[in-house]
């Protein structure tokens, strides 16, 4: 048996190059990463985050207006202060739904939080979970972001629905969805940046 496992480590050190052995060893690591549970999270979100392209605008025919019903939903911050998201609307809003369990959404937060410290005069940024507040706040804490724009709330109104998260939408300050985007994305892009700066025109 050892001399099969040493035979075949010997021709397959002879058959392939360097380049190939590096990726193999890459290859496994990340499997062994991927299917011990304190890693999974974390692998599988640095994946997604490598992968992520940014989102796309809605066409003219595809944008809505949201409902005046949707203007009441209530969010509570972590400190317990409640609002209105027809409060937020001062300036262009960037939805973003999400969770602390939910790879997709870990993977994009730090381009979000990168796109919210420069455009945070230009735009409210809204991350919303309906996971426990301690819970987040604890995630929060581990990841050093700060907790200004992470808001709590059980429900999310029918112009907001969905299946799966993350979910992101760009509201204009007229009301209108000129954004919505399904899983992961990046970001902190050029195409994000010039829809902000036009919304603000």
């Amino acid at each position: 048996m050892f001399e099969k496992i040493r035979d075949y480590f010997r021709n397959y050190f002879k058959k392939k190059s360097l380049f190939s052995i590096i990726t193999d060893v890459i290859f496994i690591v990340l499997v062994v990463l991927l299917v011990i549970p304190g890693t999974r999270k974390e692998v599988s979100a640095l994946f997604i985050k490598l992968t992520s392209l940014p989102p796309s605008t809605l066409d003219k025919d595809e944008q809505y207006t949201i409902d005046a019903r949707t203007l009441q939903w209530n969010l509570t911050d972590l400190d317990g202060n409640t609002f209105t998201f027809g409060q937020m609307l001062d300036k262009p809003v960037l939805l973003n739904i999400w969770a602390t369990w939910c790879p997709p959404c870990i993977a994009e937060l730090p381009g979000l939080i990168d796109l919210k410290n420069e455009y945070d005069n230009k735009a409210n940024f809204l991350f919303v979970t309906d996971e426990p507040p301690g819970k987040v706040k604890a995630f929060l804490q581990k990841h050093g972001y700060s907790t200004n724009g992470f808001y709590l709330s059980r429900s999310v109104p029918a112009d907001f629905a969905t299946r799966s998260i993350p979910a992101s939408y760009i509201i204009s300050r007229d009301k209108r969805v000129v954004l919505k985007k399904k899983g992961a994305a990046r970001w902190n892009s050029g195409t994000v940046k010039r829809l902000l700066d036009k919304l603000n025109e």
